[in-house]
């Protein structure tokens, strides 16, 4: 049976007598997890025991783990790769070695206490299931009735095939790109060895920052894109101690368990830290202003710079997509307009960071670029005057299909009270404006 070395070398140490004085402390030994018991040695690799139970074209299923050919066990070894403590994985430990990772789901909380990060992880399967749920394997136990997947394994049963062993040490994921998992979809084999690993994405940029990564009490998917729109999707729990902090802007690495559901990869954070090197904050969000739009202007107002004889207003309710829309197209004439859909004061102090943000759809102009000059969104001090602001996502085609504009940064009128408007023009070609959904967000 493994012993401990540094408790063989306490027991050397303590035969050169008692010395010492009293108020001599000397540290106790440190015990190594799984020293006190029989570690059988692996004859299986975690991409082995998938293949040999996997049925690629069933979207959940379970099958009991006999014997090997052989009538051995089938025994597998993995380093602990998921926490549990932050609450974003709930009742599954992640395991992987050289060859591929595997989630295996258990009915206990808190997991992170006894298979830390780094720890291995041996495990006699022989009597579990195995299967899958979504298209992604899992190692488990009966199923529940009505259900196809492996259920969860019992504590106890779990500590009759599992041992966990060794010190915890740090685990590096596998740097992995979007395109690269999406293609191992299309190998079995790759597909199978991706499966709940640790990963990273890096370069990456989220879809929506400053949004919360989910919503309390319910699952969320948050998105980000590569620097060629190739996305990926953040799978967060409502439930979790970091669900109300933030996406953050700019770009940075994503790390986490990368799993698979029905048709989709996605990645499980195991905590805040999981989102590395962003610029942007992932403080909690503070709401400052917002409008649907979903029962017309609301507290908006319309101030009409130029509306030509013939033409009897611009900006319109839409009830069908409860939003504003802003046209000057009637009677077959596109008209010579200007006009402005005006927030009321809105005051950002006590505010460092500033954002912006709504869902817009533009058609009918002239091209994109038309769009983009003719349809802006401003921005003015009390008693100022207006100034275009960037906005950072915009639609690449003419249709009828809403797009957020992503994160338009207000910092710079942080600490101010402002008005912000939706300015609308046309020419010789009056396209159609929809806009809803206005967030405004800062940071203290």
């Amino acid at each position: 049976m493994k012993k401990s070395i540094l408790y063989i070398a306490s027991l050397l140490i303590a035969t050169v007598g008692f010395s010492a004085c009293d108020d001599d402390k000397t540290m106790p030994p440190m015990w190594e997890p799984g020293s006190d018991k029989e570690i059988p040695a692996a004859n299986t690799t975690i991409l082995e025991l998938k293949e040999a139970f996997n049925d690629p074209a069933t979207y959940s299923y379970n099958k009991l783990i006999g014997d090997k050919g052989d009538g051995s066990h089938y025994i597998i070894q993995g380093k602990v790769v998921s926490c549990d403590l932050a609450g974003n994985i709930y009742k599954n430990l992640m395991i992987e070695d050289e060859t591929a990772g595997l989630t295996i789901a258990v009915n206990q909380t808190k997991l992170y206490q006894n298979y830390k990060p780094g720890q291995m992880l041996t495990i006699d399967c022989t009597g579990l299931r195995i299967g899958a749920y979504g298209n992604c394997m899992q190692l488990g136990g009966e199923p529940q009735t009505g259900k196809e997947q492996p259920g969860r394994i019992d504590e106890d049963i779990f500590n009759e095939h599992a041992i966990v062993h060794g010190f915890p040490e740090a685990v590096a994921p596998r740097v992995v790109t979007v395109p690269e998992v999406d293609a191992a979809r299309q190998d079995n084999q790759q597909f199978l060895a991706m499966q709940s690993r640790l990963v990273k994405f890096e370069n990456m940029e989220f879809e929506d920052p400053g949004e919360p990564l989910a919503t309390q009490g319910q699952s969320t998917s948050r998105y980000a894109v590569d620097e060629n729109g190739n996305r990926i999707q953040l799978y967060n729990s409502g439930q979790s101690t970091f669900w109300f902090n933030s996406l953050p802007s700019g770009k940075g690495d994503i790390v986490g368990i990368l799993s698979f559901y029905n048709r989709e990869w996605q990645v499980l954070l195991i905590d805040l830290a999981s989102l590395e090197n962003f610029s942007g904050s992932t403080a909690p969000v503070v709401p400052i202003f917002s409008e649907t739009f979903a029962n017309g202007a609301g507290s908006f107002t319309i101030e009409n710079e130029n509306l030509p004889s013939g033409l009897q207003y611009v900006w319109a309710a839409d009830s069908r997509y409860s939003c504003m829309k802003a046209s000057a197209f009637a009677n077959s004439t596109n008209y010579k307009t200007s006009s402005y859909l005006v927030s009321p004061e809105i005051d950002l102090s006590g505010l460092s960071e500033v954002s912006a943000s709504f869902d817009q759809a533009v058609n009918y102009y002239a091209s994109i670029d038309a769009a983009k000059e003719e349809s802006t969104f401003v921005v003015r001090e009390i008693g100022g005057e207006w100034e275009p602001l960037e906005i950072p996502r915009y639609p690449s085609s003419l249709s009828w299909t809403f797009m957020s504009t992503g994160q338009i940064d207000l910092s710079k009128y942080a600490g101010k009270k402002i008005q912000v408007a939706f300015h609308y023009t046309s020419d010789t070609k009056a396209g159609t404006w929809e806009v809803k959904n206005l967030k405004i967000k800062g940071f203290n």
